[in-house]
């Protein structure tokens, strides 16, 4: 049997009550010369049963079973060695495509060969429908989304696919538990291989539950470790674990004081002016650093309305079409 040009991976733990609408996503694609692979992370719940269900129905697609659970960057790595196709699509396990979805990716990546994986913009769903005004947007320059992800990571696993040679030679995820997606924009955007489309080719699927206190904090730790490493790559610089809380934390528009926002969006804007980017490129940032501005006093003003007021003149120059967030760059 020849190889399949795309595998479609998913990793999965736990995934019994919304697995089958993804599977079902992959299934009624239009491009059709792919296997998916389903890495089963010990599954406790119907996960195992459904998969197998489904394999029989359609011999594209190929459960993986991990005795013991690993997390999902362990079931990843285990997915990509055993993947046959040229391109890897990834899709969570609660997650939709459209149906023109792994067409348009491979079209785009054989089309512009300088890159080796792409993303797209992605939207909300809320399990019956997807939610109007929740496209969220990546930067379309490279360069523009690689000094951007010092604030924040606006990109998702479902959204992406890649050469399966060029995760390799980056050595693969790294099987920690969280933010590893996170690492991989970075890899990818330091190396000028990943292109972005500017259409939503994900709708990622909202939950009620909430994630323990306990998991956010892990997931923030392990999200400011990348963010270190990140920063040493692009400007040699390491610094302290204060100065990056406050960088992610303005980055997110996250309570602080607005002094300290302004503070290390300022230390932001002097990294990248300091950079070889284009002078389109360093425009880009630059709208970029002033919406950021204005989102930060926004989301502190009635906490500290008298800096938000001394700060104010600042904001109102943000052209409008960004305060609106319709920028693709936002």
């Amino acid at each position: 049997m020849s190889a399949p040009s795309v595998t479609v991976l998913t990793a999965v733990r736990n995934g019994a009550s919304h697995l089958a609408e993804t599977i079902a996503s992959v299934r009624a694609q239009t491009f059709t010369d792919w296997e998916y692979i389903i890495v089963d992370d010990a599954s406790i719940d119907e996960t195992v049963a459904m998969v197998e269900d489904f394999c029989q129905k359609d011999r594209r697609l190929r459960l993986l079973r991990r005795a013991e659970a690993g997390g999902p960057y362990v079931a990843a790595n285990q997915g990509l060695r055993e993947a046959r196709g040229r391109f890897i699509v990834r899709i969570d396990a609660d997650d939709l495509s459209p149906a023109d979805r792994i067409q348009k990716q491979y079209d785009f990546l054989l089309q512009n060969r300088r890159f080796r994986a792409c993303v797209s913009y992605w939207q909300a769903y809320d399990g019956s429908r997807i939610i109007p005004g929740t496209v969220t947007t990546v930067p379309l320059d490279g360069g523009v989304f690689c000094w951007y992800l010092l604030l924040r990571s606006p990109s998702l696993h479902s959204s992406v696919c890649y050469e399966r040679s060029a995760i390799f030679e980056i050595g693969g995820y790294r099987e920690l538990p969280l933010s590893q997606d996170y690492r991989l924009w970075c890899e990818l955007t330091c190396r000028g291989w990943l292109g972005v489309m500017p259409e939503v080719l994900s709708y990622v699927r909202t939950h009620q539950k909430r994630e323990s206190l306990q998991k956010r904090e892990l997931q923030r730790r392990l999200a400011l470790e990348v963010l270190a490493d990140h920063l040493f790559a692009l400007t040699r610089e390491r610094w302290d674990r204060a100065d990056l809380e406050a960088l992610w934390s303005v980055g997110h528009s996250e309570v602080m004081p607005i002094s300290r926002g302004l503070e290390m969006l300022e230390r932001w804007d002097g990294l990248w002016k300091a950079s070889d980017l284009s002078a389109e490129q360093k425009k880009q940032l630059q709208q970029i650093s002033a919406f950021r501005r204005w989102k930060h006093v926004r989301s502190n003003a009635r906490r500290q309305p008298i800096q938000a007021l001394l700060n104010a003149a600042r904001y109102f120059t943000v052209p409008w079409h960004i305060v609106r967030g319709s920028s693709p760059s936002v």
